[in-house]
């Protein structure tokens, strides 16, 4: 067992991005070999309109965590059941997808952001809040069948929310269900994490705890606490495959948890075989680190540090979010700030997270 003790320095610079403005607050949480050894809350959850404390037992909007924890891991199942090939072609499940010049993007390029679609394009700006909720899924569907590729499937890494919103769709199409229900009983249900879960737009702020507040939406004209920081899976009801759930940093780190058991040959939501199809860096285009809907440490300029293998796996997520796993050495580490509060300004973050990972690794005796 870890002694806490060994957490000194970084409790120390816990305190130390507080204080320096890199974000109002954070939970981190820490596993390894099996056990969670450290979790620490540290500032503020809130500092506007009225400040609140932050605690373990707070909340965050995950934003890109969703990609992999929620989509990502749907697809496994689907993967798993035979009902989607990761070599078929988007428009083999999405018929509208619009007929390009060069051939469409399959389901692995889409989850290795080398679909050849944008990065971001704002959705929400030409769709009603509001009109009918399935009248606005729809139209955010319909326009990212319509959005061209920039540049052949396979040939470029550009990291895209767009190739995720479409990755959400082909879960609902195959499997019948919206995505927040499908992964609510075959993801989150099945693994008894009831924790992690989207929250749709209408939902109170306090319905299921504390939340860290994000933005003041200059857009939506309030200070956001519960409902999705990002615009398209906003006008989406809060339930998109690139973003939308939100989780504890404890309830994470259960599911890394079991995700590295399931990769150390015992039972989870998938087989090992499946799961090492999915972790594995893929390699491909030349000098991409990106696995299957999860990435690796990028060598030198990692938000992981120094310390984790390229085997290692993880995601960011905008609002301040990142979980990073040494799956050999059954390290997770789970990092959740609200970064973007109020102001989405902040940057100190970049400087913090492969300082605070290596401190982790120093205190685990790994560095």
């Amino acid at each position: 067992m870890v002694r806490h003790a060994y957490f000194v320095d970084v409790m120390r610079l816990l305190a130390r991005g507080v204080e320096q403005g890199d974000f109002p607050g954070a939970v981190l949480a820490v596993g390894y070999e099996g056990q969670l050894v450290f979790e620490m809350a540290v500032g503020s959850a809130a500092l506007v309109p009225e400040a609140h404390r932050m605690t373990v037992d707070t909340r965050f909007d995950l934003a890109s965590l969703t990609k992999p924890l929620a989509t990502t891991t749907a697809l496994m199942r689907l993967v798993e059941a035979s009902q989607v090939s990761l070599e078929a072609p988007i428009n083999a499940y999405l018929p509208s997808f619009a007929a390009q010049s060069c051939p469409s993007p399959t389901l692995r390029h889409l989850l290795t952001h080398s679909a050849g679609l944008p990065a971001w394009c704002p959705f929400y700006r030409d769709i009603e809040p509001g009109a009918p909720l399935t009248e606005r899924r729809r139209q955010v569907y319909e326009a990212a069948h319509r959005t061209p590729l920039l540049t052949p499937a396979g040939t470029v890494t550009r990291y895209s929310d767009v190739g995720f919103i479409l990755l959400g769709e082909v879960v609902e199409v195959v499997s019948g269900m919206p995505l927040d229900e499908f992964c609510a009983t075959a993801v989150f249900g099945a693994l008894d994490l009831p924790g992690i879960h989207f929250r749709h737009s209408d939902q109170p702020p306090a319905s299921d705890g504390p939340i860290a507040s994000t933005e003041a939406c200059p857009w939506r004209g309030r200070v956001l606490k519960g409902e999705v920081h990002d615009e398209n899976a906003w006008i989406m009801g809060g339930v998109a495959g690139h973003a939308g759930l939100f989780a504890t940093a404890r309830d994470i780190w259960r599911f890394a948890q079991g995700l590295v058991d399931g990769w150390h040959g015992r039972p989870w939501l998938v087989s090992r075989a499946t799961l090492h199809t999915f972790l594995q860096r893929q390699g491909s285009p030349r000098g991409s680190t990106w696995a299957l809907g999860w990435d690796t440490p990028t060598p030198g300029r990692s938000s992981a540090g120094r310390y984790f293998p390229p085997t290692a796996i993880g995601h960011l997520g905008f609002t301040g979010t990142s979980l990073w796993i040494d799956i050999a050495r059954r390290v997770i580490v789970v990092l959740l700030t609200n970064r973007v509060h109020p102001s989405r300004q902040r940057e100190g973050l970049k400087a913090f997270r492969p300082a605070l990972h290596n401190a982790v690794m120093q205190a685990l005796g790994l560095a």
